[in-house]
């Protein structure tokens, strides 16, 4: 197969992500409901690290793409921040109303009581780090992922230059680091996982061929194997190989792709929310409750389509507009429109 250049659209993208957000929010709506349900999601908390091996390949793809330099790291962290926070704000609210609203009545449980101070830490992403507990748990990932974005912008001028000991001083430095700082709250005990992703960029952006990015891939699946698991090695692998040399490409997963953010974002409020009220409301039976979780994931599709329109979409087009410092070349296509849009 002939090495993909680095302008080529990779269509797969979309699907993995279309994919991951179903998988996580199937496996929360089936947890505990009986032994065949609760199988079918048994793994779907393995979408997370699709999202992360997809992330270590787009951010350091977008980034070379439109010729990033460390100066460029503030305007960078800008973007990232215009085009995420107007959704996870937005998830807020919506878990908050539909908590206090819809499930407290239906199952005369307590409101959700939110101060300042828990609001303050959301917007920071800090909670895990002090002990206190999400409005939403799927929001871990979230903070995973910013300081993500806080290292990778450092570190790309590291790991995209063209001498290999330079990028090989780059993996070591993350590598220790993965070893050094075990805590699962930090991006620190998935970097294997980010790192498979970066592998892949570095085949598709040219700058190693294919024998070295499975080598490296290799000696990252060796360091997964005690910490995480061989599991989630062989899925952020076989991730990472897709985006490396799948030339796949579906128009309704696209459409999915699109709005996985919003449906991993409102999955819990609104599908949770619609399987509990419907259980609730009618005879408990294991003969549909198969067709609730069904029901649960369309209307969570369904908001995030709505989510995506009003709240997502002009985020990624002001996030576009912001655009790196030039420097006597015309710049590449904003990392938003370069490839399947980054998460």
């Amino acid at each position: 197969m002939r090495k993909p250049g680095p302008n080529q659209r990779i269509g797969v993208i979309n699907a993995l992500r279309a994919f991951a957000a179903i998988a996580v929010a199937w496996g929360h709506f089936v947890a505990g409901q009986g032994k065949y349900l609760g199988l079918s999601g048994k793994y779907g908390y393995l979408g997370v690290d699709i999202f992360f091996v997809i992330s270590g390949f787009v951010i350091p793809w977008s980034l070379h793409r439109a010729h990033y330099a460390l100066r460029d790291y503030p305007r960078f962290l800008l973007k990232r921040n215009v085009r995420l926070y107007p959704p996870y704000l937005a998830s807020i609210v919506v878990t908050i109303l539909a908590t206090n609203f819809v499930l407290a009545p239906v199952f005369h449980i307590p409101r959700m009581m939110v101060t300042g101070r828990d609001l303050l830490l959301h917007f920071a992403y800090l909670n895990d780090l002090v002990g206190v507990r999400w409005i939403n748990v799927a929001y871990w990932t979230l903070a995973i992922e910013f300081q993500w974005y806080l290292l990778i912008g450092l570190m790309l001028p590291l790991l995209a230059n063209s001498r290999k000991l330079v990028r090989l001083a780059g993996i070591v430095a993350m590598t220790i680091a993965y070893f050094a700082f075990p805590y699962s709250r930090l991006v620190s005990h998935h970097l294997p996982v980010f790192l498979i992703g970066v592998f892949v960029f570095q085949y598709r952006a040219r700058l190693i061929g294919l024998r070295e990015m499975l080598g490296l891939i290799l000696v990252m699946v060796l360091a997964m194997l005690g910490p995480l698991g061989w599991i989630v090695a062989a899925v952020s692998v076989s991730t990472g190989l897709l985006i490396a040399l799948s030339a796949f490409h579906n128009r309704a997963m696209d459409r999915v792709g699109d709005v996985s953010y919003s449906l991993y974002l409102l999955h819990l409020p609104i599908g949770v929310g619609v399987i509990g009220c419907l259980s609730h409301w009618l005879p408990y039976s294991s003969s549909y409750i198969a067709v609730l979780d069904v029901i649960g994931l369309a209307a969570s599709g369904g908001m995030a389509w709505i989510m995506y329109q009003i709240v997502e979409k002009p985020s990624q087009n002001m996030s576009s507009a912001i655009r790196f410092a030039r420097r006597g070349i015309e710049r590449a296509t904003s990392p938003a429109t370069a490839t399947a849009p980054a998460e």
